[in-house]
């Protein structure tokens, strides 16, 4: 096991010990100890006292993983990482690219702040017209998909913000018609809209693009990215898809499928932050019934809204 000097040399969220991270590489991936990330962010120390699991908490951050597993439980949502926890010399690893595009960006995301504030968001219905995309026992996704837009943009509007929506009736529009529309315009975030199929799951998902070199959620084996074009947001996207998932779980109460990553087209060619949100299971009866009900597409419409502003308000210069 050969180790070298990583470049993660992170303010910390808190009063930390002084350390400095070091990477290394097993089995072809570089990897940090768990333990030194903790003292790093200063997240005290682990509760669980045993080889396979982890869990730190403290006043402001919350971290529990598990070995052989790469989803993590990060304040309070559920984050799909791109290589699996290791266990090794009797403690845990984390891939040294999930420290860097996942865990700093959701446990510093002060460092994200921009120069200027954040004015157009493009709301983007999925599907439309020909693509009707997925339906249950009654609903339609291409209709719920822009009925949700609406109240979404109903939200946002009132609270000062320019929405933009890729289709405003039942028509087709093309995946790249949609990016090329948030790119005109100059849009800062953008945020598509769909519901899920899966037979009997239910839960609330929101994707973010993976970056470079790391693999997507439904990879099978949590190794290697696949080498396709990618948006330059990576750490935004993730910060802007905590806060929306976050956001939905507290106003909806749904089942926390978590953040995770995917190279959907929307994704990749945003020319912004940018994330898919999949808000249920028209496949799920019980689901989709809560679904059709236009006072949970409200309720969901307006955590939406708060996730985008929770985001805005966060990284905008203070």
């Amino acid at each position: 096991m050969g180790s070298s000097v990583a470049v993660l040399l992170f303010a910390s969220v808190a009063p930390a010990q002084s350390t400095t991270l070091k990477t290394y590489r097993i089995g072809g991936v570089d990897y940090v100890s768990v333990r030194d990330v903790a003292a790093h962010y200063g997240l005290g120390r682990d509760v669980r006292s045993v080889v396979d699991r982890a869990e730190y908490k403290t006043s402001f951050a919350q971290l529990e993983m598990q070995a052989d597993r790469r989803d993590i439980l990060l304040n309070g949502v559920n984050h799909w990482i791109s290589t699996p926890i290791l266990v090794a010399r009797g403690h845990l690893w984390i891939a040294e690219l999930d420290v860097q595009k996942t865990l700093d960006p959701i446990l510093r995301p002060e460092r994200l702040r921009l120069g200027g504030s954040i004015h157009t968001i493009v709301i983007d219905p999925g599907h439309g017209g020909s693509d009707r995309g997925t339906r249950g026992r009654s609903g339609r996704e291409k209709v719920l998909t822009l009925d949700l837009a609406k109240r979404v943009e109903r939200h946002l509007t009132g609270n000062g913000t320019k929405v933009l929506l890729t289709r405003t009736s039942d028509k087709t529009v093309e995946l790249d018609d949609r990016v090329e529309l948030a790119r005109k315009k100059g849009a800062d975030l953008f945020v598509s809209l769909h519901f899920n199929s899966g037979g009997p799951a239910d839960g609330i998902e929101t994707y973010c693009s993976p970056p470079a070199g790391a693999s997507s959620t439904a990879s099978p084996s949590g190794r290697g990215g696949e080498a396709m074009p990618n948006n330059r947001f990576d750490e935004e996207n993730v910060w802007l898809a905590h806060c929306m998932q976050k956001a939905l779980l507290q106003a909806t109460g749904a089942v926390d499928r978590g953040v995770r990553r995917a190279r959907f087209y929307v994704l990749r060619y945003a020319s912004c932050p940018a994330i898919l949100v999949e808000a249920g299971f028209l496949s799920n009866p019980a689901e989709e019934r809560r679904i059709l009900r236009t006072d949970y597409r409200e309720s969901v419409a307006k955590a939406i809204a708060d996730g985008v502003l929770a985001y805005k308000k966060s990284v905008e210069a203070r």
